[in-house]
């Protein structure tokens, strides 16, 4: 599909992959705009119970215009497929905010994310559409701190004239969240998405899920249907006695004694939280206050009985906060970041033994212990516990403290960049945007080069020899969203600071190799040649690289330019390539 175009969008990058099929990054060709295309998978398009289902999903988003909910531009169907074109959104899935960046989100932030989720449910819920599906992965965070709904691939419309798509009895959704009805396959309304988001505000404020993920799917069943929703205090300490009520409530079995709706969940999570800096959608500012006289006059700001309990609370919450406050930064002291992705995590402090398990760039993990390789190089390992509960070893420099960790993560511009540059190389560019204070706000613009993976050959990343003495060096493409500055920085034996060069347009990179490998290039050097009229003839000489260099090509001039380190003179030297 790279390369492709559909309507007037040429698809640029894989963003996902899933059963149902891929979503891709397209870009339309006229008005510079990004846009996330989702492409039925191919097996699927036989079926036609699969293609109709894909067709409400188009439908079902055609009728809603939120700002938390994901804008559908266009649907289409021909010869090659079958595609819906929707609005791309930069950030990161709820699921993965919690995971890498939060952990147990403070109640204030949750509940100021929380309300903006309510709101576009319930623009939903108004115009009889359920969601069906409601979990932290189908939620995404975006930069500036707006939230926003992505996948209604399961949403049913329950106005009476759409068709049914799901089979009495079927269930649907993921299993973790559902409710009890959708366990039971019974027929659904409002109150089992109630329930889903029930779910994900234990997620948000906990940092875990409510059940073992290794459990099996008939087990879930039990545990939803039977069991009692789990209490979130036992998960985590932190959440509030009145949150742990609301979640309680959302996650009634029964639904009657559910909230009834999104506005009535929205009413009791301001009623917990009071503080005025919590950013209320705009729907539900005239909503959900009501400040009459009645209210006014029943407040305990002027009840005495409510400044004594005032009093009471400060002192124990001071003497037993200050007891909590330390057992927190004991439990958060060792938590670190892994940096390489897919890093083996070992059962001894060797890469010679056995792997417990595989780690992704960014996962959390608990350090309990430290290892000198006194059989190897003498390298320092941490002995970590992961998500799962797996301990074992991982090298240290493979780990990060999360100031750091969310340093390098700011870096780059995509999860492809992140994955591919080698960790020593992250550190490095963390150094360098440190000692320019390219973290400040008025620099966030600056990020590496995204992945081209509609060219391999040329990148945003080159790593060879480039001053001649066995040990790789490291070349990289930064670019400015603000002012769309691109800057080439080639580090030189791992040094922090690297040698820099501006450029106003479009470049990739690629390493050559010197000799015969790299192939003949112009190094500046001219030849005289006669014609046959006698004249003479000034042509340039092509050579062999001495030592590896960098190949720039600029997308706009069509144009090249090899860099090359004058290892006399100690300089970077660039020829621009003949026509």
């Amino acid at each position: 599909m790279i390369g492709a175009t559909i309507l007037n969008y040429e698809i640029n990058e894989l963003i996902d992959e899933g059963g149902m099929g891929s979503i891709y990054l397209g870009q339309h060709k006229y008005l510079n705009r990004q846009v996330a295309i989702k492409d039925l998978n191919p097996l699927l398009r036989n079926k036609p119970e699969i293609i109709e289902r894909f067709r409400n999903e188009a439908q079902i988003l055609s009728q809603l215009n939120h700002p938390n909910i994901v804008t559908l531009y266009d649907y289409v169907e021909n010869e090659l497929g079958y595609y819906i074109i929707m609005e791309y959104i930069e950030g990161e899935t709820l699921a993965e905010y919690i995971e890498t960046t939060t952990g147990p989100i403070p109640e204030r932030r949750a509940v100021s994310i929380f309300l903006k989720i309510l709101d576009a449910v319930k623009y939903a819920h108004d115009r009889n559409i359920l969601h069906r599906d409601i979990k932290p992965s189908n939620f995404i965070i975006t930069p500036d701190n707006n939230v926003k709904i992505l996948d209604f691939g399961i949403a049913k419309s329950i106005d009476g004239k759409s068709k049914n798509l799901t089979k009495t009895g079927i269930k649907v959704g993921t299993t973790m969240f559902m409710s009890p009805q959708q366990v039971k396959g019974q027929v659904l309304d409002r109150r089992s998405d109630i329930y889903s988001l029930g779910v994900t505000l234990f997620q948000m404020v906990t940092g875990q899920l409510p059940y073992n993920e290794t459990n099996t799917e008939y087990d879930l069943y039990n545990l939803i249907v039977n069991e009692p929703f789990p209490d979130p205090k036992e998960f985590y300490v932190g959440v509030s006695k009145e949150m742990c009520k609301i979640i309680q409530k959302a996650t009634a079995k029964r639904p009657l004694e559910r909230y009834q709706g999104c506005d009535e969940f929205s009413k009791a999570l301001l009623a917990v939280s009071s503080d005025s800096r919590i950013e209320i959608p705009l729907a539900m500012k005239t909503k959900i206050f009501d400040l009459s006289e009645e209210v006014v006059r029943k407040s305990p700001v002027f009840n005495r009985i409510f400044w004594r309990n005032l009093v009471l609370l400060i002192i124990t919450t001071t003497f037993f906060g200050a007891i909590a406050l330390g057992f927190y930064f004991i439990l958060k002291s060792d938590t670190r970041h892994i940096i390489e992705n897919e890093q083996k995590l070992y059962s001894e402090h060797h890469e010679n033994s056995k792997v417990t398990e595989v780690l992704k760039f960014g996962e959390t993990v608990k350090v309990i212990g430290r290892n000198i390789d006194t059989e190897g190089d003498g390298a320092l390992w941490f002995k970590v516990v992961s998500l799962r509960g797996n301990s074992g070893f991982v090298p240290s420099d493979n780990l990060v403290e999360p100031k750091l960790y969310q340093q390098i993560n700011a870096i780059f511009e995509n999860n492809d960049a992140q994955v591919l540059t080698p960790v020593y190389y992250k550190k490095m560019l963390r150094n360098y945007f440190t000692s320019h204070k390219l973290f400040n706000r008025l620099n966030l613009e600056w990020k590496i080069f995204a992945l081209q993976k509609l060219d391999f050959e040329y990148n945003y990343i080159a790593k060879a020899d480039f001053n001649n003495n066995q040990i790789e060096d490291y070349a990289c493409i930064l670019k400015n969203d603000a002012n769309e500055n691109k800057k080439l920085l080639i580090f030189l034996d791992n040094a922090t600071n690297p040698i820099s060069f501006d450029f106003d347009e479009n470049i990739k990179i690629k390493p050559i190799f010197k000799g015969k490998k790299g192939g003949a290039w112009y190094l500046g050097a001219d030849m005289t040649r006669k014609t046959e009229a006698e004249k003479k003839l000034i042509i340039g000489k092509y050579e062999y690289l001495p030592h590896d260099g960098i190949l720039l090509f600029k997308e706009k001039t069509g144009k090249s330019v090899v860099f090359l380190l004058n290892l006399e003179e100690n300089i970077i030297t660039y020829f621009e390539q003949p026509d």
